[in-house]
């Protein structure tokens, strides 16, 4: 008989997660590049150095429904991402991981539903999400150096980077008031902005990699299931 005939249900299950969040991380970034596209055509390659956060404003910015419907995709992206880690109950600490990166996830979907025009939410939202990541990338960090199954090299590189451009997020950001220093218009280069750029591409390629990863684990699992049976 075909062994693919007697895969658990959890391996189809998570064949159709791999491919929504691969198509949820597509729409995420489409959105974004769009949305960036058309305040480059008004304002030219100043929109290159503006904070990621000003593209949802919706007095300001020409396409910030697209920004901010991206942000719900890269949100749902990580949400399913997690779900499905969680349903693979690899062990304890896996789950932990799943449960922060819901938290990620549930802050991005908030971003943007409480974009910039809604300050005082939007404030505490993106400051959920800056905590929620150090906190999502320091349990994978751990999880690469134990080294746990769950942590390919590629998955634990970017949790690397990712985590230490959250930290510089961090000492940037004004905690009393929970907000970034403004970027200056007349200057090329805004750190605040580069990080947020940095940290909005990662949140989507780092889901891409997480839904490889849980590919490759539950095939693993799965020809252990069967190598466990013929034995």
């Amino acid at each position: 008989m075909n062994p693919r005939h007697q895969e658990p249900s959890y391996y189809d299950l998570h064949s159709l997660i791999t491919w929504l969040i691969i198509g949820a991380a597509f729409l995420s970034a489409a959105g974004v590049s769009i949305a960036i596209y058309a305040e480059y055509q008004t304002i030219g390659i100043q929109a290159l150095s503006m904070r990621a956060d000003f593209l949802g404003d919706y007095i300001n910015s020409p396409l910030a429904y697209v920004f901010n419907l991206g942000l719900l995709a890269a949100g749902i992206c990580m949400l399913i991402s997690m779900a499905g880690l969680y349903l693979l109950k690899l062990d304890t600490f896996s789950q932990y991981i799943a449960l922060t990166g819901a938290w990620v996830g549930t802050s991005v979907i908030l971003m943007g539903i409480f974009p910039i025009n809604f300050l005082s939410m939007h404030r505490l939202v993106s400051t959920s999400y800056l905590l929620s990541t150090l906190s999502l990338h320091f349990l994978v960090i751990i999880a690469g150096i134990a080294p746990k199954l769950i942590c390919p090299r590629p998955l634990f590189y970017l949790s690397l980077i990712s985590f230490i451009s959250a930290i510089s997020l961090s000492l940037q950001l004004d905690w009393t008031l929970l907000d970034f220093p403004p970027c200056e218009p007349q200057t090329h280069f805004c750190s605040v902005s580069a990080n947020m750029w940095l940290q909005t591409n990662l949140n989507i390629i780092w889901c891409l990699s997480l839904a490889f990863a849980m590919r490759r684990l539950s095939k693993i699992l799965y020809h252990r299931a069967q190598t466990h049976h013929l034995s």
